[in-house]
């Protein structure tokens, strides 16, 4: 006969009480918050973070609402209580969202001559206008644009933009905040948060320090200089509205609108030429 004692097992596997106390936390919700927000009672959402009660497929969505939950972090949850996935993920390419494909184009032509590029959720950029590509060329020479560009280590690379940045520190403290606050509010997104400590061994970066309750600002100066020729930019991001597709909400549309009237002239001087 075996008279060794038996293993502890430990707490049986909780998936969803745990990533909701792990969300509920990085937004500094009590139970009282949440449960309100998503209209449930505290004992309800209490047994489910316990694991004593398991919750509705419903009920998960009320809470990934009243979380702010991306559509990504959504399917995650909904897969985590044994259910099957809301939001589709579909290709740039595919027909179900030509309509939104062709909304985005407009608005990058519609934006020359200054620059506007797309984005996905690593921060890869996807689509450029003619103003973009145009001024990156400028600057980086056009052997550079046949090779895939990411908007993040553009900036923060030492053999990219930044020698033409006057004023890095600025942007790459922004940038850095930016980045940290995306790569944060997902923690299961395994591909961006790869991409984040990628950025992180990057020469003379440091990780910002990270406060919820602080947002990125919605604008970043931006001034280049190669030679005789200074521009300086002003950068906002655009996000597509309600999206019901995974890809869509990760698009990013990174807009730069000249910061002043030289800048103005300079750029379309540029797309004079190139016309």
């Amino acid at each position: 006969m075996d008279t060794r004692p038996s293993r502890n097992p430990g707490p049986p596997a909780n998936p969803v009480g745990d990533l909701l106390r792990d969300w509920r936390g990085r937004r500094a919700m009590s139970q009282a918050d949440l449960a309100f927000d998503a209209g449930i009672s505290i004992k309800h959402l209490s047994f489910v973070e316990t694991g004593k009660a398991a919750a509705s497929r419903e009920i998960l969505l009320q809470l990934a609402a009243a979380l702010g939950l991306s559509l990504r972090d959504r399917n995650a949850l909904l897969e985590a209580g044994g259910f099957a996935r809301q939001y589709g993920e579909r290709d740039l390419s595919a027909p179900e969202i030509a309509d939104a494909r062709r909304a985005i184009d407009l608005l990058l032509r519609r934006h020359e001559p200054f620059p506007a590029i797309v984005t996905d959720r690593q921060w890869n950029v996807i689509e450029t206008n003619r103003a973009a590509m145009r001024l990156m060329t400028m600057l980086l020479g056009p052997e550079r644009m046949r090779r895939p560009l990411n908007h993040m280590r553009m900036f923060l690379a030492p053999d990219e933009l930044r020698p033409f940045v006057e004023n890095w520190p600025n942007v790459a403290a922004a940038l850095l905040v930016r980045a940290r606050h995306e790569a944060m509010a997902a923690p299961l997104d395994l591909a961006l948060q790869s991409t984040w400590r990628e950025l992180l061994k990057l020469p003379d970066i440091a990780a910002p320090k990270f406060n919820e309750r602080e947002t990125p600002g919605p604008l970043c100066e931006v001034r280049l200089r190669k030679g005789d020729i200074g521009i300086g930019l002003i950068g906002t991001v655009l996000t597509l509205g309600t999206p019901q597709d995974v890809t869509l909400q990760e698009l990013r549309v990174e807009m730069f609108m000249p910061a002043d009237v030289a800048s103005e002239a300079t750029l379309s001087a540029l797309a004079a030429q190139d016309a």
